[in-house]
C-alpha cells in the first residue's frame, strides 16, 4: 500500500524471539520462536523491494533472567526490576554480550536491511539505587562495558551480512 519500510519487532522486553535462533541459550530456554520455514519467510521478504528494520530490545528482557539469574542485574532480593516490574540482562556481563551480539548476526543473516537495538544500555529508570553494581559503580566503567558490547554486535553483525544474502551492508 506504498509502504517502502517496514519495522519488525525480533526480540521484546520479554525475551522471545521471532525467528528460529540457532543460539544456544535461546533454545535451551525456549525462547526461538518458529523453525527454518519462519526464517525462509525473513529471508525471502527481506530480499524484497521493502526496507526491513529489525528492532531488538537488548538488556531489557523479562525472560532469561527469570531463569538465568546469574545473567541478570542484580538487586538484594534477586534479579532487579525496573520501573514497568521488568527484569534486565547484564550489560556487563561478557555471555550476556555475546548472546545479544550473536542475536543480531543471526538477524543480519536473514537479510535485514538494519537492526535497532533498544534498551542496548545500563538502565536510566526505576530504582536505581536497588541494583548491586559490583564493579559497575563508575559510570565510566558502564559506558566501556556498552562500547564493547556495540563493537560486538558490529563485528557480528557484519559476519551476518557476509553470510546471508542481504540488500546493504
Amino acid at each position: 500500500a506504498g509502504a517502502n519500510a517496514l519495522v519488525l519487532e525480533m526480540k521484546g522486553p520479554d525475551g522471545a524471539l521471532a525467528w528460529g535462533s540457532g543460539q544456544e541459550l535461546a533454545v535451551s530456554l525456549g525462547l526461538s520462536a518458529g523453525d527454518e520455514a519462519v526464517n525462509e519467510a525473513l529471508r525471502t521478504w527481506n530480499a524484497g523491494e521493502v526496507y526491513t528494520v529489525a528492532r531488538l530490545c537488548c538488556f531489557r528482557d523479562d525472560a532469561v533472567p527469570y531463569q538465568r539469574g546469574s545473567l541478570s542485574l542484580r538487586s538484594g532480593g534477586g534479579s532487579w526490576r525496573d520501573e514497568l516490574g521488568l527484569r534486565w540482562l547484564h550489560p556487563g556481563d561478557v555471555r550476556v554480550q555475546e548472546y545479544l551480539s550473536q542475536l543480531c548476526g543471526e538477524l543480519a543473516a536473514l537479510g535485514f536491511d538494519e537492526i535497532l537495538l533498544e534498551c542496548a544500555g545500563f538502565p536510566t529508570r526505576g530504582a536505581l539505587e536497588q541494583i548491586s553494581w559490583g564493579d559497575y559503580a563508575r559510570p565510566a566503567w558502564r559506558e566501556g562495558a556498552v562500547e564493547v558490547f556495540l563493537d560486538a554486535c558490529a563485528q557480528a553483525v557484519e559476519q551476518g551480512f557476509q553470510r546471508g544474502e542481504c540488500k546493504s551492508g
